[in-house]
Parts: structure tokens; C-alpha cells; sequence
């Protein structure tokens, strides 16, 4: 057998998959769909900011309420920047005059150019979704998008905190009004009921039974990235077995195989700082906030400072549980999770 005669459709355990329906989010959908209402009556919509931990629906709930938007009003441009991958003022800009407003763009254009593009060519109101919108490098791009007319976003991060830590108060009087959604891990009966709602979106009949599903939301600590990638890992891992059906026995292999991709993933997506971080302690382990500046400051070429780095990047590290932090009486010692996976350990910078 192959991955085939279990796995109907592989697209649909895609971490950008949007689903029909939202599962054990209603309230979250309710509050957003509200900031962007104005948006249906020719106005600005309210600037939203969603906030949690990592794999509790945030940016599945931002991209639903827009499509949910585009469905009353068909031609309501709208884009999406992932602002870890786009960190800098220009790169933001030019995702955002390429995607909103389909803008041709010069070989080379200023901050002040690409603002313009965007503004003479957005008629009426719009929507940007600023993903990991914590981890911009030059956060005025914010007040950039703030003074551009009609132009609104939904910004999702995992702290409040951290967002605004580094913002200068002028920016931050301009663009901290708006809609605050918070979210917490889900339970395992929310986190069961989205699993099954994949395997009969994705899985063969009969692929998976509802003891199986329980047993991976159980696993998965309220995560709902780590279980359904757990639930397509034990689906393969089925096929390889000639089986047509997830057996229990397979459960625990899976989500800790799933937990290692999710986790290979993140690593993959961390700038350079970050991935300095991560290599200084996979060399060595349990520094002291001090020493582990010191030692990044010798590895990257262009070192940030130390309240940069433990505003930003640290709580980054730690909220994607990459990073341990123990606590004793006012020293922060830093551990790698998870550090007898070495094949996990990213390439020096």
C-alpha cells in the first residue's frame, strides 16, 4: 500500500490549509469579523491584534474572518506578510504594494516611494495581516501603514509585551488603539473535534477511530499544529505498515515524530540572531543571560544589543519551546529543549 489508500488528500494537513469551518474559536471569529465591519460600509476597519501561543488558531482565525469579509464585500483588497521571513521596512512594503493593490514595482524603490504606490492605489478601505507581526526589525513600517488612508491590518504575536517593547511612543500612541484578541491552548475535546474534521476532509474511510483521536489530542498539549501533523505522521506510518487504518500502538511514535517536524520547521524559519542563539547553546548549554550575549556577539556579524535580543529574540526562542529558561533568584539560565535530537541543530551562521 502506499501513503495514498490512507491519505485521500495531503493538502489538507498543509499548515496553510483554511478550513470551512472554524472549530472552538467563535468568539475569537466574532471579535475580529467585528473590527473589520466598518470595512462592509466603505470605512476603515479597526486595527486587531491577536495574541497566544504558538498552534491555537491565530492566524487561522485571521485569514478566515478575512475570507469571511471578502464574501459580503467580493473586491475588498487584502494581503498577507509573514514578518518573519519579510523583518524589514521595505521588504513589508513592497509584499504589501504587490499583494493589496497589485502594484508594479521598480527595480528599486524608497520607503517613501512604496508608501505612496500603496496609498494612490488603494481606493477605499483594506486589510493586511502582519503575521509574527513581533518580529519586525524596523517597526516604523507600522506607523508607515497607519498614515496610509482606509489601510488597516490584524497583527498576530505571541505576547503583548513583546510587540510593543521596542516601539517608540509616538508609534505606539498611533497604533496601539485597537482591537485586542487573546487565545489560549485548546482543550483536548476542541483540539479531538478538529482532527476529526481533517480525517474526513483528508483520510480514507475508516482511517482513524475516535480512541486513536483522543489519544492525539491528548498527546499534544493543546497544540493543534503538533496534532494534526501527529495525526497525517500516523497516517503514513500506517501506509508503510500495509494498514488501512491508524492502530493505537502507532500514536506515541507519531505525535513525537510530529513534535520533531514541528519543531524543524520553526528552526528553519529563524533569522540569523536567532539562529545564532540556537547554535551557541547547542554547543553550550545552560548560559547565563550575560554569557550567552557574549558568546553570540563573537558568532554573528552584525550583533544586535542585549535589550534587543532579550525583548525580542529570547521570548521568540522560548515561546516556540526551542528554549528553557530556569529561574533562580534573579539569574535566567538558557537550556535547549529537546538537545538529544543533534540532527535538529540549524547550520552555523
Amino acid at each position: 500500500m502506499t501513503d495514498r489508500n490512507v491519505i485521500r488528500d495531503g493538502t489538507v494537513f498543509d499548515d496553510d490549509h483554511l478550513p470551512t469551518s472554524i472549530v472552538g474559536r467563535n468568539s475569537h471569529m466574532n471579535e475580529v469579523t467585528d473590527a473589520l465591519a466598518p470595512i462592509q460600509d466603505g470605512f476603515r476597519a479597526e486595527n486587531c491584534f491577536l495574541f497566544g501561543p504558538s498552534g491555537v488558531g491565530k492566524t487561522t482565525v485571521a485569514r478566515a474572518a478575512v475570507r469571511e469579509l471578502r464574501q459580503e464585500v467580493l473586491d475588498v483588497p487584502h494581503a498577507y506578510v509573514n514578518c518573519w521571513q519579510d523583518y524589514t521596512r521595505n521588504a513589508v512594503l513592497e509584499q504589501i504594494a504587490r499583494d493589496l493593490v497589485g502594484a508594479a514595482l521598480p527595480r528599486t524603490a524608497s520607503t517613501g516611494r512604496l508608501v505612496d504606490l500603496i496609498t494612490d492605489n488603494l481606493h477605499g478601505p483594506g486589510v493586511v495581516i502582519l503575521d509574527e507581526v513581533d518580529q519586525l526589525r524596523e517597526t516604523k513600517v507600522l506607523y508607515d501603514l497607519h498614515e496610509i488612508r482606509g489601510l488597516s491590518w490584524i497583527g498576530i504575536a505571541n505576547r503583548e509585551v513583546d510587540l510593543f517593547a521596542d516601539l517608540d511612543d509616538r508609534i505606539t500612541s498611533r497604533i496601539s488603539v485597537g482591537y485586542r484578541v487573546h487565545f489560549d491552548s485548546y482543550g483536548e475535546d476542541t483540539i479531538a473535534e478538529i482532527l476529526d474534521r481533517r480525517a474526513r476532509e483528508g483520510l480514507g474511510p475508516g482511517a482513524v477511530n475516535e480512541d486513536v483521536v483522543s489519544q492525539i489530542a491528548r498527546l499534544s498539549e493543546g497544540d493543534a499544529r503538533r496534532a494534526i501533523a501527529a495525526l497525517r505522521v500516523g497516517a503514513r506510518m500506517a501506509s508503510r505498515e500495509g494498514l488501512s487504518a491508524i492502530p493505537s500502538r502507532l500514536v506515541e511514535d507519531a505525535v513525537t515524530d510530529a513534535k520533531c517536524e514541528v519543531r524543524q520547521k520553526t528552526i528553519s524559519k529563524l533569522n540569523t540572531h536567532q539562529h545564532a542563539l540556537y547554535e551557541v547553546l547547542a554547543e553550550e548549554d545552560g548560559l547565563i543571560q550575560k554569557e550567552l550575549y557574549a558568546r553570540y556577539e563573537e558568532v554573528h556579524d552584525d550583533p544586535v544589543t542585549l535589550r534587543y535580543l532579550r525583548e525580542n529574540h529570547l521570548p521568540k526562542l522560548e515561546h516556540y519551546n526551542l528554549v528553557d529558561i530556569e529561574r533562580h533568584r534573579g539569574t535566567k539560565r538558557y537550556h535547549l529543549v529537546d538537545v538529544d535530537h543533534p540532527e535538529q541543530h540549524p547550520e552555523h551562521v
